[in-house]
């Protein structure tokens, strides 16, 4: 079950989201390939958890974290590559900064991007 946010007794769960969304993003800048984390399709998801809407983090009771975030890629990588890469660094990143465990990390690739 997600924690839902909204009464004063969940502010410090959304305060973990933030700052997991934070930790993804500048986990994301550091793959190489990657150009921008950026907001992904025209989906109306009112699940949406973090400011960020381009990184999507649900906090479960059970302490585990599903994360969800939309980058561009530069063109002539690898996306499979580029992707597995991005979601070990941002796994590795977030259960190394916090007591969350990483449940999954969803990569949307919504943007091909010339030059490096």
């Amino acid at each position: 079950m997600a924690i839902e946010f909204g009464s004063d007794a969940n502010k410090s769960i959304q305060t973990y989201v933030n700052v997991i969304s934070s930790i993804t993003g500048s986990a994301a800048s550091q793959v190489d390939g990657v150009v921008s984390v950026t907001y992904g399709s025209n989906k109306s998801d009112k699940r949406k958890k973090s400011k960020n809407k381009a990184i999507d983090v649900v906090i479960y009771d059970n302490k585990l974290v599903k994360i969800e975030i939309s980058v561009n890629i530069y063109y002539g990588y690898v996306i499979p590559v580029v992707v597995c890469k991005l979601q070990e660094k941002i796994k590795q990143e977030i259960e190394k900064s916090t007591f969350y465990k990483v449940s999954s990390v969803n990569v949307n690739v919504v943007g091909i991007v010339a030059g490096n």
